[in-house]
Formats: structure tokens, sequence, C-alpha cells
């Protein structure tokens, strides 16, 4: 005799909070808003999904991609103003991450350097260009890759390499230095 087991999968939800640890009257999204306006600065929010969140409307402005709670606005970045949101696909590839999101994936690491073939932020892909809708040239993926090794806690960025998957523009080969 087979027995079925059911999991429960909450539906893609963004909640924001007035109040930090999740107090307050939420405002909850539950589809993509090109164009919104809070009645309030979030100071806590919930995730359920993978969302993007910008700063100006129709997903322009300093976007950051959410994928976990955030208790304070510190996960968000102090006084940033949501202006759209919207669900982000699995396998979309990550653009900016959170404040304190680390980047990860397969690795290699010695005593002053860090080598990763494909970076990860979460279980995507890093994009090299995550603010720009075409590659957005060199000097953007160097920037991209720059603050992802920053985030692992190296000083420099030694080398990297764009890998196209699907007309997508990602980071590989990217290898971080100690070294000034």
């Amino acid at each position: 005799m087979m027995m079925a087991l059911l999991i429960a999968v909450a539906a893609p939800a963004l909640a924001f909070h007035p109040e930090r640890f999740y107090r307050g009257t939420p405002e909850t999204v539950t589809s993509d808003r090109p164009d919104m306006t809070l009645p309030f600065p979030p100071a806590s929010l919930r995730v359920s999904g993978r969302w993007q969140a910008c700063s100006e409307p129709h997903y322009r402005g300093r976007c950051i991609d959410l994928v976990r709670d955030h208790p304070v606005e510190a996960g968000l970045g102090q006084g940033f103003a949501v202006r759209s949101v919207r669900l982000l696909p699995e396998g979309s590839g990550a653009g900016d991450p959170a404040p304190g999101v680390l980047p990860g994936g397969p690795s290699l690491a010695g005593m002053r350097t860090r080598y990763f073939p494909r970076p990860l932020y979460g279980t995507e892909r890093v994009l090299a260009c995550p603010a720009k809708t075409d590659d957005g040239g060199m000097g953007c993926a160097r920037e991209t890759a720059e603050d992802l090794c920053r985030r692992a806690g190296y000083r420099k960025l030694e080398h990297l390499a764009l890998e196209d998957v699907g007309g997508r523009m990602f980071l590989s080969d990217v290898l971080c230095s100690k070294e000034q």
C-alpha cells in the first residue's frame, strides 16, 4: 500500500510591516506591482517565494532580490523606498541581493584567494549586470564581481569571465584575493 505525502508550499507573497519584528498590520503583495506606494516605510518584511523590490516604478532604480524574511529594515537597506515589486521565477539569475547575503556555490579557497567557478546567491547564478536589461559591458560585470568578492570577505577581484546561458550573462571564473 502506497501513501501519498502532501507538502504544503506557501504561495508567493511579500508582507511589508510598519514596525520591526513583523509587528503592525502588513501591506501584503501577491503579484507583480509595477507602480506602488506603500502607506508606510517598511520596517520589516516576510518573504515567501523570490521577489525583486525596486526603488523606482516599473522595476527601475536600485533593485534588490528578496529571498528571506528581514526582521528589521536593515535587510532592505535603511531608507529604501519600495516603488515596484515583482515575483522572480526560478532560474532567472540573482540580481543584487539584500545586504548581508553572502555568495555561495562550489568554490576553492586558499590562504589568500577564493575561486568561484559559477558563483551563486542562494540557489541562483549571479547575473553579470543585474541592473541592466542587456549585458551592460565588462565595467558593469566587474562592479558586480567586486561586490561579490567584498561580500565573501576579500579585498580585490583578480579575474572574472562571463558565461552566456540562453542569452543571459552570468559571472563565472571569479577569483578574489585578500591582497590590496
